[in-house]
């Protein structure tokens, strides 16, 4: 009798314990391991995909500060399969409206992801950044990830004293992987914020953060601070099939040039043999970089209403010179400022096919490589003119089945738009499994100069086709990096899904309870 009852008990874990959720519970893929594995166990613990990503954001802040600092701002797609809808929240970091020899991004990404968890969230928001605020008190390990920024700005962090006690070892040298990351500072606003986070932009937390930017040379009011809203808007959308592939509208630069690269390449991809891809992929994509000139404010906005720039007729008047034997220059393009892949992205999908795909940035790789005294906050830099934010994503969803079909988003500025498309473009036109559409090699033409860029490296592009219809080559080592998700058939019960994490980069991909 006793052995009858003690089967009888349930013994799943309760929720918010790592494990609750028993068989597939979703997929994560970002550029940095710790941030994945924090927003794995959320979704095993039976958070959604809105909690995975919040957790996922506060994890990245400590691990990859380089790009994702609190100091920073961003966008992020949502789809949300229970109330059926598909659309984009934004909290760009804006410039401060203070005057100054260089200008402060206002901190948007804290406001942001608790926008995110409020409309969307099952987990208590405190819950969701316990695990960050620990690893920012207790310190964690230096990712390859963020070695790799850390070696690019040696002479930009050691220059200010802050940094120096955050990101240099005792013997003066900079963190290198492996090496222990504490920043007790941070913890302490991450605690801060998990009680109160309304503090940190109209209580005393905003007035000490306001004489800590200002004490370090930047610029920021209690104004600026009170004034930022997150918005939620429509998505630009463009039909890949019988599916919606949805993107991030202006400001955001990168999604819209990608939205205009699908709506002109799509409808002839699958006509196009393997010689004639790169050739189509360059032509549209200086195409649709010197539309970019054309509709393009300084802050990244357009006069234009976001539909307009990626109707079909169009975008059909985009191309409409196109042939496929031969290069025709274009007119109009501006030259792109370089980007230092200042930003970074990450993709969550939970069980019940919500899904959630974010690109936030710091304007350069540790903002302007201050950090504010007594916080921990790497200060982000304000997006100058003609060079808005750089994270670039999408979300394809069937609008008949409401499922998620693929989750996207890349960094790498200017390299960003191509490398999203030629990952959705393996992935679903031609049906390539994910990883091997991530690790496909790329081709960049911004219009000017007049030179198709071929990737070279692991993943080297042949550029003998582009060659033959005489475009001028130029060589690059990639900058762009994808991270993705996939359901070839939608969330079904037992899911065909999978995620990749660009082989480029020192990022992770992985599946919550797969088996």
């Amino acid at each position: 009798m006793v052995l009858a009852l003690s089967g009888c008990i349930d013994s799943t874990p309760p929720i918010g314990t790592v494990g609750h959720v028993r068989g597939f519970a979703g997929l994560v893929a970002a550029d940095e391991p710790r941030a994945a594995v924090v927003a794995r166990d959320v979704l095993s613990a039976g958070g959604n995909a809105a909690d995975a990503a919040t957790a996922l954001y506060y994890t990245l802040a400590v691990t990859l500060p380089s790009t994702a600092s609190l100091g920073g701002g961003g966008s992020c797609i949502v789809h949300d399969v229970e109330k059926k809808t598909t659309e984009i929240l934004e909290f760009p970091a804006l410039p401060s409206s203070e005057a100054g020899q260089v200008t402060t991004a206002v901190p948007a990404n804290p406001r942001g992801f608790y926008a995110l968890h409020a409309k969307f969230g099952l987990m208590r928001f405190e819950s969701l950044v316990a695990e960050p605020e620990r690893l920012a008190r207790l310190g964690t390990p230096v990712s390859r990830a963020l070695a790799n920024d850390l070696t690019r700005v040696v002479p930009l962090l050691s220059r200010d004293p802050s940094a120096r006690a955050i990101f240099f070892r005792p013997d003066g040298a900079i963190l290198r992987e492996g090496d222990i990351l504490r920043q007790p500072e941070l913890a302490a606003v991450i605690a801060n914020l998990r009680r109160n986070t309304g503090d940190f932009y109209l209580g005393m937390a905003a007035r000490d953060l306001v004489k800590s930017v200002k004490s370090a040379g930047g610029t920021l009011n209690l104004d600026d601070l009170r004034d930022l809203r997150p918005v939620w808007r429509d998505t630009l959308k463009v039909r890949v099939g019988s599916e919606i592939a949805h993107f991030a509208p202006p400001p955001s630069v990168g999604s819209t040039v990608t939205a205009e690269l699908i709506g002109m390449v799509w409808p002839r991809w699958s006509g196009a043999g393997e010689d004639e891809r790169p050739h189509l992929l360059a032509e549209a994509q200086a195409r649709a970089f010197a539309d970019r000139a054309r509709w393009m404010q300084r802050n990244g906005w357009s006069n234009e209403a976001p539909g307009a720039l990626i109707a079909p007729e169009k975008l059909d008047r985009l191309i409409a010179d196109y042939t496929s034997d031969r290069h025709r220059p274009v007119a109009g393009a501006s030259a792109t400022p370089p980007d230092a892949n200042a930003s970074t992205s990450f993709a969550v999908l939970d069980g019940s096919g919500s899904a959630v795909v974010c690109g936030i940035g710091s304007g350069a790789v540790f903002g302007q490589g201050v950090v504010a005294p007594g916080t921990g906050i790497v200060l982000a830099a304000a997006p100058g003119p003609g060079a808005p934010p750089s994270a670039t994503t999408v979300m394809v969803v069937n609008p008949h089945t409401n499922r998620v079909f693929f989750a996207a988003g890349s960094s790498g500025g200017a390299a960003a738009p191509a490398a999203l498309a030629q990952t959705l473009l393996a992935a679903l036109a031609e049906d390539k499994p994910l990883a091997e559409a991530v690790a496909r090699p790329r081709v960049v033409h911004l219009g000017t100069p007049d030179a198709a860029f071929v990737e070279v490296g692991a993943h080297p592009l042949d550029p003998a086709p582009l060659t033959r219809r005489g475009h001028q080559i130029g060589t690059v080592t990639m900058p762009s990096r994808v991270e993705a998700l996939r359901c070839r058939e939608g969330l079904l019960q037992t899911p065909d899904c999978e995620a990749a994490t660009d082989p480029r980069g020192s990022g992770l991909a992985t599946s919550v309870g797969k088996d």
